[in-house]
This record gives C-alpha cells, structure tokens and sequence, in this order.
C-alpha cells in the first residue's frame, strides 16, 4: 500500500477594499472635523499708526541715473550721473556718496552697448563703496 501525501497549498492574501475605504473615509470626517479654519487676512482687525504728511514718512527720490559712453576720438569710458558729467570713477563716487547722505537712492546704471562690461561693474563697484545697494542695470538708457 503506497501512502500519497498531501500538499497543503496557502490561499493567497487578499486585501479587504471594503473595511480600507471604510477607515479612509472615517479618517476623512475626523480631519474635517477637527480642522479649524482661519479667517481672511482682510477680515482681521489691525489698528495702524498714522501718520500726518512730514511726520517721518517715507520720501520717494527719483533713482540716480548713470549712463557710460565711449567717444570715438577718446577711448576712455565717458560718464554722466545725472546728467552731470564726471571726470572718473573717483569723482563719481564722490558724487554717490553726497547723495548717500541725503537719502538711501536707487541707482540705474545703463549705457551703450559699445561700452565694455568692465566699465559697467566698475560703476557698480563705485555705487557699493558708496553705500549705494539698490543697484540695477538697465538696457534701455
């Protein structure tokens, strides 16, 4: 008599979608229940100061304007600030710095586009060293 043995194969796990969606949309309620909503920013109330014309307002400068040029005769970078003309760097620094001390300006450097990039940085350079930090460069001078 040959005995035969039995294998004994395990079923393969299943997941129960039924008992998970049910725990997803309980966890759902939870969180929308206890989620407390803020109100709008312009629903806040804020009490501001005022403050009367000349009382430490801020006053708006116009920004300083330099613009670099190069002279076909003279190879040398041609500057202006503000219109005005300045013989170098030196000068116009100079020039930054007695702005510096009335207001913090903006400064916007343009130039042609024949000027080489060095000039540019070194007028940067200049407006940093005078105190000047809100510098910015502008193609269309």
């Amino acid at each position: 008599m040959k005995l035969t043995r039995q294998t004994y194969k395990p079923e393969r796990p299943s997941l129960n979608m039924a008992a998970m969606i049910d725990v997803v949309f309980l966890l759902l309620i939870f969180f929308m229940c206890t989620t407390s909503f803020t109100p709008p920013e312009s629903e806040l109330l804020a009490q501001l100061p005022r403050i009367e014309a000349g009382q430490g307002g801020r006053e708006d400068f116009e920004p300083v304007r330099i613009y670099l040029s190069v002279a076909e005769s003279n190879p040398a970078v041609l500057i202006q600030c503000d219109g005005l003309g300045c013989d170098d760097f030196s000068h116009l620094r100079e020039m930054l710095t007695a702005r510096k001390a009335i207001a913090d300006v903006r400064v916007i450097i343009g130039g042609d586009p024949t000027v080489p990039f060095e000039y540019m940085v070194q007028a940067m350079d200049v407006c940093y060293d005078a105190g000047l930090e809100r510098v910015a460069f502008s193609a269309n001078e």
